[in-house]
């Protein structure tokens, strides 16, 4: 079912590996540390309506990398597995991009 990452892509399997895992490893470090600061911020006063779309975006961009970061390693990927990043893709790109919207009309 899986097949190994080491000898896929034989001398560019590593990098391929290492890069992958380092864009999810940044996503869910942003994800994180985004939560953290709305929290801390908005302390007990209600949460904006443009932050909770960013942060809904980061999660979603997390759950898209960490799929596309096994999909290389799958021996038949299925076509549900490639909808699911597609959509949650095109999920975390218009909730981040309403969300930073709003920030804007905040500001101006």
């Amino acid at each position: 079912m899986w097949l190994n990452p080491f000898t896929l892509l034989g001398a560019l399997s590593i990098p391929f590996l290492l890069s992958n895992l380092a864009t999810f490893i940044g996503f869910l470090l942003a994800t994180y540390f985004s939560i953290t600061y709305t929290l801390k911020f908005f302390e007990g006063r209600p949460k904006s309506l443009s932050w909770i779309l960013i942060i809904s975006g980061l999660a979603s961009f997390c759950i898209s990398e960490f799929g596309q970061f096994l999909m290389p390693y799958m021996e038949n990927p299925v076509i549900i597995t490639s909808i699911i990043i597609l959509i949650a893709q095109n999920f975390g790109v218009i909730s981040i991009a309403v969300g930073c919207f709003l920030l804007y009309k905040e500001v101006m």
